[in-house]
């Protein structure tokens, strides 16, 4: 650009000139703004998915946990109940007074004239 004189009124085309380098400075602005934005805009996805992966393992390793924890609970409670039944089932005094109490009532029912009694 050509220096002016303070005194001397600018011409049309020294005032076109300033006009068309001020557009031109803005349209460079304006480019450089929107390669920003865009670089931003790339830099926020990538986080976003970053984001979404982490949560999604996360997700599956507290589902693991989870499933795991709920499997073994339930092999406790079966073992807990199989040894219970285990004990009913097998302890001698118990087993002996259930049988006696079964014979005893299977004869009662058997028996003539077990309705009188």
């Amino acid at each position: 650009m050509v220096e002016r004189d303070a005194d001397r009124p600018i011409s049309v085309r020294e005032a076109m000139d300033r006009v068309l380098a001020a557009e031109r400075e803005a349209q460079r602005q304006i480019e450089a703004c929107q390669s920003e934005a865009e670089e931003i805009l790339s830099a926020a996805r990538d986080r976003a998915r970053d984001i979404q992966e982490t949560t999604r393992r996360r997700i599956a390793r507290i589902q693991e946990t989870s499933n795991r924890a709920a499997a073994a609970r339930i092999r406790d409670m079966r073992r807990e109940t199989a040894r219970q039944t285990a004990v009913i089932d097998f302890e001698p005094g118990r087993s002996a007074a259930v049988s006696c109490a079964a014979e005893a009532l299977a004869r009662r029912l058997t028996s003539t004239g077990h309705d009188e009694q």
